[in-house]
């Protein structure tokens, strides 16, 4: 009862904190990589893949800082915000490498321009042919570029086109300089209240500033133009400023010190304060999720960064039923445990940019993503879970074998969350041949996803029928649902490693040194615990 009060209390704060956002700087509707989004959203974006965070180091948030570059595009060029990790691009641009890899746009230029004709070399070459010396330096010079053109707002579409029509290209206050066309009424309007907006700004005046954010806002709301959606715009610029996901991570953490803390103590009432921290923690990552599906009108999975959130919220729900029936801590260590790890991986992929970039165009289908992209990321998350489970039963296993009683239902819950397991991998790798059937006109094409996704379902039902048919006894499947995590990795992140295949759409591919160190942590660790009990007598000798 006191979990369902809280749960209300916290919705209740959320829904309210939505209704009184009112409408600010970071609200303001700009057209980029192929979306309207908040003028935040676009600031935090450009700040991170100059600066690598989303705020600089002196506090400075990222549309504050954009703003103030705006205003004085000159000052803005003598701050440090381009990060250079890399020694030999340091060198190349005749600078000084310092600890805080930090340079101003006026320190990277005189450099940069001496290399123009090795740069347009680099350029021409194919991205697999590139050295790690010639992807920072072209990366760097792209940036430098896009800093230029953000300094005199020239990439920065923030006034709708003349006819007032979806999918139109928006324009920025420079192309009405450069292209010597006078704005008609309704970016006119636009355009003075920026101005004005600009202009209080500048001489810090509060009153003027609200004043020209609400006009502002009257002259978007004025357009009746379908592709601005402005409290969509709010919802996300207030997800970004709350930034829900770092808050369920504090949850998390919170949940798994205060479990620790119950197994020294062993009260009771701690381990509940840690499963209460837990659900808290689920319920803000439940509602994050559920932000960014109402802001692009779209299902949870429908990328890589979105697969992990979504992956994690499926583990901690798994962990969450499997702590209400046992009431030992175990679900809530493989919840706390699995959300923080999960979470810090969707944040290094949270750096690259935009976290609700456009779909490519194979993926524009709500329906398919809703089913078959969705119950295959449920069928990831639970196989997790069963391989979390695995590593548990090895190690009480190892180090207390003498509780049978405990090890006869960790392996009960590991045994029923692998058919959870397989059935939804089964039937989402059953629906995605009926989405490729419709797409690509083949049900099975032995693509390398698809191949992943069989690989998967194949090594549960082989654990299955060998602990059914005795060929497996308990401690060995535990070995093999823990060694599915490899599978597991490898169909959702290694597949798109391959860059080939019909699956391989813009993934990233610099998870491969993790991969294969993920994998080789699996397999010393598991076989490490199977033969523990074999060889205790060795060890206690020595």
């Amino acid at each position: 009862m006191i979990i369902l009060r809280a749960t209300k209390y916290i919705f209740c704060c959320i829904h309210f904190a939505c209704n009184i956002y009112g409408f600010d700087f970071g609200d303001i509707p700009v057209q980029d990589e192929g979306r309207i989004k908040p003028f935040d959203s676009f600031a935090r974006n450009n700040l991170l893949a100059f600066y690598g965070k989303s705020e600089l180091k002196s506090g400075t948030s990222a549309s504050d800082w954009l703003f103030d570059l705006i205003l004085d595009p000159e000052q803005g060029k003598y701050v440090k915000i381009f990060n250079i990790s890399n020694p030999d691009v340091v060198s190349s641009l005749y600078l000084e490498w310092t600890t805080e890899h930090r340079y101003s746009f006026n320190q990277i230029l005189p450099g940069l321009r001496d290399q123009i004709e090795l740069i347009r070399s680099i350029d021409s070459k194919p991205i697999e042919d590139r050295t790690v010396f010639e992807k920072n330096l072209l990366i760097l010079s792209q940036n430098a570029m896009r800093f230029e053109e953000l300094s005199y707002m020239k990439g920065v579409k923030l006034i709708p086109p003349f006819t007032l029509s979806k999918n139109q290209e928006w324009v920025s206050p420079f192309d009405f300089i450069v292209s010597g066309q006078f704005p008609q009424m309704h970016q006119q309007n636009i355009l003075d209240a920026l101005q004005e907006l600009l202009a209080s700004r500048l001489e810090k005046n509060t009153i003027n500033i609200n004043t020209a954010l609400n006009n502002y806002e009257t002259s978007l709301n004025s357009l009746q133009f379908s592709e601005i959606d402005l409290e969509k715009i709010k919802k996300e610029n207030w997800m970004n400023s709350v930034d829900f996901f770092v808050k369920s991570l504090i949850f998390y953490i919170i949940a798994f010190i205060i479990l620790l803390i119950s197994w020294t103590l062993k009260p009771t009432i701690i381990r509940q304060l840690a499963f209460f921290s837990l659900i808290v923690g689920f319920i803000i990552h439940g509602y994050a999720i559920i932000l960014r599906m109402q802001i692009m009108n779209r299902p949870p999975v429908t990328t890589l960064y979105e697969s992990v959130i979504f992956v994690s919220f499926i583990i901690l729900l798994l962990a969450i039923i499997l702590e209400y029936f046992r009431k030992d801590g175990l679900g809530s260590f493989v919840g706390s445990v699995s959300g923080i790890i999960l979470h810090f991986i969707g944040f290094s992929y949270s750096a690259d940019g935009d976290t609700l970039e456009v779909l490519v165009a194979v993926l524009d289908s709500n329906f398919w993503l809703a089913t078959h992209v969705t119950t295959i990321t449920m069928g990831y998350g639970a196989s997790l879970v069963a391989g979390f489970v695995g590593h548990l039963y090895l190690i009480q296993n190892a180090f207390y074998p003498q509780r049978k009683e405990k090890l006869k239902s960790i392996f009960k819950n590991l045994f029923g969350i692998t058919l959870v397991a397989l059935f939804f991998t089964l039937f989402g790798t059953i629906l995605g041949g009926i989405w490729a059937d419709q797409s690509w006109g083949r049900f099975w094409g032995w693509d390398p996803k698809e191949n992943g996704a069989l690989l998967i379902v194949l090594w549960q039902l082989m654990m299955i029928h060998m602990r059914l048919s005795g060929l497996a006894n308990p401690k060995q499947f535990a070995l093999g649902m823990g060694l599915n995590n490899i599978t597991v990795a490898l169909a959702w992140f290694g597949v798109n490693l391959l860059q080939v295949g019909l699956h391989s759409y813009g993934f990233d591919d610099g998870v491969a040194r993790n991969l294969y160190f993920f994998i080789f942590i699996e397999i010393v660790l598991c076989f490490s615990l199977f033969y523990y009990p074999k060889y205790r007598p060795f060890f206690a000798r020595s």
